[in-house]
């Protein structure tokens, strides 16, 4: 039996292995991709006020804001029912948030309902401080979700089909295949100009937010970050019909990106210093 078991067990780790592979792309399928949300949360912890600080580190056992930046992703993961609170689906060819139409509750609302549900978590003491701290790894997590443009869209077919924020447009992105519209704005466009994280964050703080006045950026709500946002949606979907992404959509995309990912980390430190700053401390 036992020598059975054992040759038994390559084919479990592989069959496990393929199976998480294959689970991937669904999981993230709706998000920055980790690099874009660690460029955010990184940003946001250096320029938080001392007390948040401290409180936030309670709250997340002491470990970095961008170490728990994808967390809701993996979470999403075994929880399913949470899909929705990564995105808020306002149609290419509308300009505002319809809540009845955009944020429904039978398709688990929406990012601009989680962000408003977990900050008030975060400060609840009738809570953990598990709760607590996962309230607060959704918060930073949903922030960055809302400034991704395609978090803030859908495109709607003539039969009432969508395409999922782009997930089901297909592009080539220089010697990519196969890409997702989606995915190119999660990760690819990231990728491409700066491979580590680190570098793109120390690329942010030298170049678009090197001297540059942020109070006038830092204020809104979040339906008003996602009406923003969707602005560039019509920029996002302006690609050949043969779906190749040229050189010249890249030069008017990615300073798109650089400003949402700094905005983001911008209005997250925002927030968690108007919620955590005066809150009580929990027993």
């Amino acid at each position: 039996m036992r020598p059975a078991a054992k040759r038994r067990q390559p084919f479990l780790i592989l069959l496990v292995t393929l199976i998480t592979i294959i689970a991937l792309p669904i999981a993230k399928a709706r998000a920055w991709g980790q690099e874009g949300h660690s460029i955010i949360a990184e940003l946001a912890e250096r320029r938080l006020d001392q007390d948040t600080l401290r409180k936030v580190k309670t709250l997340l056992g002491g470990v970095s804001m961008a170490s728990v930046a994808s967390w809701a992703d993996d979470y999403r993961a075994s929880h399913p029912e949470s899909g929705g609170w990564h995105f808020v689906d306002i149609p290419f060819d509308q300009t505002a948030y319809d809540p009845m139409r955009d944020c429904k509750p039978e398709k688990g609302d929406c990012v601009i309902h989680a962000i408003a549900r977990f900050r008030a978590d975060v400060t609840d003491c009738s809570k953990s401080l598990t709760e607590r701290g996962d309230a607060l790894k959704f918060l930073i997590h949903f922030i960055g979700d809302v400034h991704q443009p395609l978090h803030a869209e859908t495109r709607f077919a003539a039969d009432g089909t969508d395409d999922q924020g782009g997930n089901k447009v297909i592009v080539t992105f220089f010697d990519q295949p196969n890409m997702k519209l989606h995915a190119l704005w999660d990760t690819g466009l990231i990728m491409h100009t700066v491979y580590n994280w680190g570098a793109y964050v120390t690329r942010l703080q030298t170049g678009w937010l090197n001297g540059r006045d942020v109070s006038s950026l830092d204020g809104g709500t979040p339906i008003d970050w996602a009406v923003e946002s969707h602005r560039y949606v019509a920029l996002a979907y302006d690609i050949p019909a043969n779906g190749v992404i040229s050189q010249a959509y890249y030069d008017k995309a990615l300073p798109v990106v650089d400003r949402q990912l700094a905005v983001a980390a911008i209005r997250l430190v925002r927030l968690l210093n108007e919620t955590l700053h005066n809150a009580d401390s929990c027993p």
